[in-house]
């Protein structure tokens, strides 16, 4: 079997309190592969606090990969993918990621043997940065973000093939605005595997693999009470604890208004892709 790493990055400013969530979960559901544990500390300058994270995953077994200075996320997986890893496949959890349910990395990994796949994720979403934002300011974002429907890989919870993951374009971006065009942007990482010919499917905790067409129906993101949800984040917490209105809201914004649905909707479990 390739050999396969698991990358969860832990953001200094955010304190030990996800890194316990996210600690708690994985002893909590087993992962159903083999693979090798990676924690990757971002952002420590403070001693004191990184004896505080080391100590809460002293008993998993695991390498400790310090950062040389801050990355976002999706720079921070670049430099480990390049730098620090030589594993086939790559899993990536960012600081929010909690898990849901056991087998969650064989559910990832698994349908990545398929070669017509480039990348999988526990979302997916069709939002825009440049239709959400107001009219007025739309100027601004349009020549990077194409508009409604924009599906895109979310990436707090993925898999790729190291070796796709370093051929892309994949800058080192250092604001927020340069990650959201990586993640959704006209040159998202979603697009640049579709130019390559390469399906992006969103995996439930079903087990079930989900083609773009059918990301919706996966009740896994803002959709169905996220009832097929594999891996948690903090969005998908917003959705969870949010108010019927604010809820639709949200749900607007992944699949557009005529997406809308009981809030208590069952997961419909669409065909592997």
């Amino acid at each position: 079997m390739p050999e396969i790493s698991v990358v969860h990055l832990v953001w200094a400013p955010l304190g030990t309190a996800p890194l316990e969530r996210f600690a708690r979960s994985y002893r909590q559901h087993a992962a159903g592969i083999d693979h090798r544990l990676v924690i990757a500390f971002n952002g420590f300058d403070d001693e004191e606090a990184l004896s505080a994270a080391r100590a809460v995953v002293d008993d998993l077994p695991h390498e400790a990969v310090r950062l040389p200075r801050p990355r976002l996320d999706l720079a921070a997986y670049r430099e480990v993918a390049a730098e620090r890893t030589t594993a086939t496949f790559l899993c990536f959890l960012n600081s929010y990621s909690e898990l849901l349910t056991d087998d969650w990395l064989r559910s990832l990994i698994g349908h990545l043997e398929d070669q017509r796949v480039g990348m999988i994720s526990a979302t997916g979403s069709m939002e825009s940065a440049y239709t959400a934002w107001p009219p007025v300011q739309r100027l601004l974002r349009r020549p990077r973000y194409p508009p409604f429907p924009n599906p895109h890989l979310r990436s707090n919870a993925f898999a790729i093939r190291r070796e796709t993951m370093l051929e892309l374009r994949w800058p080192g971006v250092r604001t927020k605005g340069g990650a959201l065009a990586l993640e959704s942007g006209r040159r998202s990482v979603t697009r640049q595997l579709w130019a390559r010919g390469l399906q992006t499917l969103v995996v439930g905790r079903d087990g079930e693999a989900y083609d773009v067409d059918r990301w919706h129906a996966s009740a896994t993101f803002r959709s169905g009470a996220q009832a097929n949800l594999l891996v948690a984040d903090n969005r998908t917490q917003q959705f969870a604890s949010a108010d019927p209105a604010f809820r639709r809201r949200l749900t607007e914004l992944a699949w557009g208004s005529q997406a809308a649905e009981p809030l208590d909707a069952a997961p419909r479990p669409g065909p592997t892709a």
